[in-house]
């Protein structure tokens, strides 16, 4: 699947090229979900809120923020973001005020490189359909992301999950009964 996208939009990026639209086209390109490709013996999405699942894929290629074709400027960032801020995106670049009241924040000082953060966490909510994972009730679960750690609770259940992520980029050890990570908890 991965490289059948990558493929694609190489496709895509190439005829803009050799119609001369590469110039003067923004070109964005994201997913709903991430896919947990085998971690943690699991395959594709669930209720869980593993990076695999939560790291959604970004590609923001546009003229006034990238440099021209012939030289692009290239750069990856992992600071957080979310689906809202999509459309705030869009609408700054088309030069466009957001509707009152509207959320998400543009990412284009990101993109353009001058900022480096637009918030500082990331709230994620979960509201299974099913029963799933052995759970008694379906997957009701809420997720505070920072840039350090993970802190996901699940309703009803007296257990939750905390990562340092720092120090547990795969987030293969849970804190969450961790007497030191009590306070952090």
């Amino acid at each position: 699947n991965i490289a059948c996208i990558d493929d694609a939009i190489g496709r895509v990026m190439a005829e803009l090229q050799r119609l001369g639209l590469a110039d003067n086209t923004v070109v964005m390109f994201t997913s709903d979900h991430g896919d947990l490709l085998g971690d943690r013996g699991l395959m594709f999405k669930g209720g869980l809120h593993y990076g695999g699942l939560t790291r959604v894929p970004f590609i923001w290629s546009d003229p006034a923020t990238s440099g021209s074709s012939a030289s692009p400027v290239s750069r990856e960032i992992s600071s957080l973001a979310q689906t809202i801020d999509i459309a705030a995106t869009v609408l700054a670049r088309a030069g466009v005020e957001p509707a009152h009241g509207m959320q998400g924040q543009s990412l284009l000082p990101l993109v353009s490189g001058q900022a480096n953060a637009l918030r500082s966490s990331v709230l994620i909510e979960e509201e299974g359909q099913r029963l799933d994972f052995g759970l008694a009730q379906r997957i009701r679960m809420r997720t505070l992301r920072t840039c350090d750690y993970r802190i996901s609770i699940y309703d009803g259940e007296s257990w939750g999950e905390l990562c340092d992520l720092r120090a547990d980029p795969l987030e293969l050890r849970n804190l969450w009964n961790d007497p030191a990570s009590q306070a952090l908890r």
